[in-house]
């Protein structure tokens, strides 16, 4: 395990793209699986040195969490801004290490959480 990477834990705000549930049974194995995938906003270096906007897909918890976000038509509204809290860890030895990102915690940005103390005067 890198130990860079031992306590990455953070909050960040970013656009959710895509989403789905996903629980069953693998018949070949027998083997049980349960868990939502995201689809986030992410900035991605192009070849050339130029940066673009693509997605990161990730893993937030178990199938029941998308029950949380099921409402949004994301065809309809488009991305919907929210906040992540996330974790990069590594998985595996070796030659088999990776960087996996894990979503703990998600919020949708409400419109007026965009504009709060923005332009806003104290009463006298």
């Amino acid at each position: 395990m890198s130990l860079f990477l031992a306590n990455n834990r953070f909050t960040k705000r970013t656009y959710l793209m895509n989403a789905y549930a996903s629980k069953g049974v693998i018949k070949e194995t027998g083997q049980a699986y349960d868990s939502t995938h995201l689809w986030l906003m992410s900035p991605h270096k192009n070849p050339g040195g130029t940066f673009g906007l693509g997605y990161e897909a990730v893993k937030w918890g178990d199938a029941s969490n998308y029950d949380r976000i099921k409402h949004i038509n994301l065809l309809s509204t488009g991305p919907v801004e929210v906040e992540v809290e996330i974790e990069e860890v590594m998985q595996g030895s070796g030659d088999k290490e990776r960087k996996v990102t894990v979503v703990h915690n998600l919020r949708l940005i409400q419109p007026s959480d965009k504009t709060e103390g923005v332009g806003q005067r104290k009463a006298s």
